[in-house]
């Protein structure tokens, strides 16, 4: 982990909570002043510690309440393949999210889509155009327990 003093890590902390926090909110927090304060902010960022800013969106109020795990197997495991892969999945908008994984499958795709028929036309209109994948194996979300973008820091 790169070298980040406690100030630092409470800024990165107190972001990750609500990134709409004014400078003066977080520098009354990490009781320092303004000036530093932003400055300590834009050293994070430019190290690339903080990625960037998004709003996250309730799915069910804009009618996404179907939440899919899918996990993909290639039929082979050549780079090509795995190319190939990676830039269809990058072009659909249902998947939220994709990891290569070690196990019994290669990749695992978190998909939002909103009801049954609209995860069908995904797989059967999206999916299957890929003739490199051999299984895909679809797992329903019954009920969301947890869902948490925070990375706690210490």
């Amino acid at each position: 982990m790169q070298q980040l003093d406690t100030i630092d890590l409470q800024l990165i902390n107190e972001l990750q909570t609500d990134a709409k926090q004014s400078i003066k909110q977080l520098s009354q927090k990490v009781n320092l002043s303004i000036t530093p304060t932003h400055e300590r902010i834009k050293k994070i960022e430019s190290r690339g510690i903080i990625k960037k800013y998004v709003a996250i969106v309730d799915a069910e109020l804009i009618n996404r309440s179907l939440i899919v795990y899918c996990q993909i197997t290639l039929l082979k495991h050549q780079e090509s393949d795995f190319k190939e892969f990676e830039k269809h999945i990058n072009s659909l908008d249902e998947v939220m999210d994709v990891s290569y994984i070690a196990g019994g499958y290669d990749f695992l795709l978190k998909v939002i889509v909103r009801d049954i028929q609209e995860y069908e036309h995904f797989i059967l209109k999206k999916m299957s155009q890929l003739k490199i994948i051999s299984n895909i194996q679809s797992s329903f979300v019954i009920r969301q327990i947890k869902n948490e973008t925070k990375i706690t820091i210490k």
